[in-house]
């Protein structure tokens, strides 16, 4: 018999078994009805609202979870070294994870968003970038981080007429996680597992699709080693590899927030990719010339990334 393949919806790590199980799943269930009724709350709001909301959510965010706090304030000191203050670190800390969660509260509020209310809060540049490479149909790769807003960026895609399959790793609620998948897949998007994508996002690349990837996620296993902030970061080479493999276009794709709080899409050129023959060579150069595309864009909008990912590492 065939093993099972692990749909996007299923958990990541297994249910416990006994008491410990019935503890996990309800605290699962409990987060699922929290986050209905947070949904509900922001589907109803204005955008201001929603503005204000997700910045206290993210104030308490910061204010009680030490952990991220720290791992975003060491990020943030191995990338910039001595040229933030120990005042600038905290600040940009706390705006990062005010964004995150502002951001969260808009994904909430996608299944209320008519798409005439929200090409009027999303301003969408170089979207001919994209209509080029999606039309010669030898598949695209579209690649951002999580930067700004990714999810309404994809959730514009498919409003745009070229819905995305997205490579994503489960959460760790499945409850939580088919909401996600509901909430990432209105537009007419498709979402496959991380684990064990590589496959299955070759062959929608070969029949001309269009195949989004996050690239700021460091490997567990494996993966190169490239230039990002003045260090070197393991950095997963999955987009290098399915690009060589497929000759597919790749194209940089983010969407980032203004100041008056709406949000604008930009698709860059396509990125030129380097084949000399020798496969791993190759892999590496476009790895690098894709997180220096990434690196600059972080760098102009560094309150916009989650500076909470483990990336950097001393």
């Amino acid at each position: 018999m065939p093993p099972r393949r692990r749909s996007a919806a299923m958990p990541r790590r297994p249910l416990r078994s006994g008491f410990g199980g019935a503890v996990q799943r309800l605290r699962w269930l409990a987060e699922a009805a929290l986050f209905d009724v947070a949904a509900a709350t922001v589907g109803r709001a204005t955008p201001r609202a929603r503005l204000a909301i997700g910045s206290a959510l993210g104030t308490a965010f910061w204010a009680v979870d030490s952990r991220h706090r720290r791992a975003a304030a060491r990020n943030l000191a191995l990338a910039y070294g001595d040229q933030l203050s120990s005042r600038e670190v905290r600040r940009l800390t706390l705006a990062s994870m005010r964004h995150f969660t502002r951001m969260m509260v808009e994904t909430a509020a996608f299944p209320r968003l008519p798409f005439e209310e929200a090409k009027k809060h999303v301003r969408v540049e170089g979207i001919e970038h994209l209509r080029a490479a999606y039309g010669r149909g030898r598949g695209m790769l579209g690649f951002t981080g999580h930067l700004g807003n990714w999810e309404l960026m994809s959730f514009m895609f498919g409003r745009l007429g070229m819905p995305a399959t997205g490579i994503a790793r489960p959460l760790d609620n499945p409850y939580l996680q088919e909401r996600l998948v509901r909430l990432r897949t209105l537009s007419g998007n498709r979402i496959i597992n991380a684990r064990g994508a590589f496959r299955e996002a070759l062959a929608l690349l070969k029949d001309g699709g269009f195949v989004g990837i996050w690239i700021d996620q460091r490997p567990k296993r494996g993966g190169v080693l490239v230039p990002f902030f003045g260090t070197d970061a393991y950095t997963a080479s999955g987009l290098a590899r399915l690009a060589l493999d497929s000759e597919a276009a790749v194209v940089p794709c983010f969407a980032v927030q203004e100041t008056d709080g709406s949000w604008r899409m930009v698709i860059e050129p396509e990125v030129p990719l380097v084949r000399t023959g020798d496969f791993e060579a190759d892999c590496y150069q476009i790895t690098a010339d894709c997180t220096a595309i990434l690196e600059r864009w972080i760098r102009r909008y560094p309150e916009q990334w989650l500076w909470s990912h483990a990336k950097l590492k001393a």
